[in-house]
């Protein structure tokens, strides 16, 4: 899904308008990313008390705000390193303040109570590893699950409860999952290892199978570390259908 990553550029046109606007009254990055929280802190109240559609609104507000910040930062020319840090560690709470009030209005409903934990957890996990490969200076901004879609999946499935929150949980939870071990592998094939020469040999060659083990294993493995053992193994870069990768 990756909506951040895939539509930056037209999530920046539309909020553009508001950041300059917000800019011009005053407002600043930080107190931007401060009100989300706070709208965030509410929405959680909200849920945890049984008002999930309000809970719901509250948290579409926070989550405006969230977007708002950076739009402020890009008008006013003032992006620090702390504001960058301090808009990641609200992120980091935000997740945690709305899924916790989510879990105690479900703690009398055991399935789902089971799965809005799990959402809760896989959401903690997917950003630490994120944080954990930055801090070894690997990148691993990916997943079916990041923190845009997980807050719009919990927008819908708390204002239209009735109908869809158990679908929308499913979702969050087993998503969560699949990120957490789409973002360890993403960091494992970014990490130098030797790769056995068997294995290397099956992927050599100009027989369709041989660039069906070829394709199969530089995916699994990543292109960068998959192709430096190929080409010390063989001489020669990697070539699939003809042309050199």
């Amino acid at each position: 899904m990756a909506i951040k990553s895939n539509l930056a550029d037209e999530i920046e046109r539309l909020v553009r308008p508001f950041g300059r606007g917000l800019a011009k009254l005053g407002f600043t990055p930080n107190v931007i990313t401060t009100l989300g929280l706070v709208l965030t802190f509410f929405a959680m109240l909200l849920v945890g008390f049984g008002r999930p559609v309000a809970a719901g609104w509250m948290l579409v507000a926070g989550g405006l705000m969230d977007t708002f910040d950076g739009a402020v930062a890009r008008a006013k020319g003032s992006s620090t390193p702390f504001g960058g840090f301090y808009d990641s560690v609200s992120d980091r709470i935000s997740d945690g303040l709305i899924l916790a009030g989510t879990l105690y209005w479900l703690q009398k409903t055991p399935r789902l109570f089971v799965l809005a934990a799990a959402a809760l957890v896989t959401a903690q996990v997917t950003s630490y590893i994120r944080a954990r490969a930055e801090a070894i200076d690997l990148s691993c901004s990916i997943g079916v699950m990041e923190r845009a879609e997980r807050a719009i999946l919990l927008m819908f499935g708390l204002i239209f409860h009735r109908w869809i929150l158990e679908p929308v949980l499913w979702i969050l939870a087993v998503g969560g999952v699949l990120t957490v071990v789409q973002r360890i592998h993403h960091v494992w094939c970014q990490i130098d290892r030797d790769i056995s020469p068997e294995l290397l040999a099956l992927t050599a060659g100009d027989r369709r199978w041989n660039g069906a083990f070829l394709s199969a294993a530089r995916t699994f493995y990543g292109k960068q570390n998959f192709d430096a053992n190929y080409e010390a193994h063989t001489g020669e870069p990697p070539t699939i259908s003809g042309a050199t990768t």
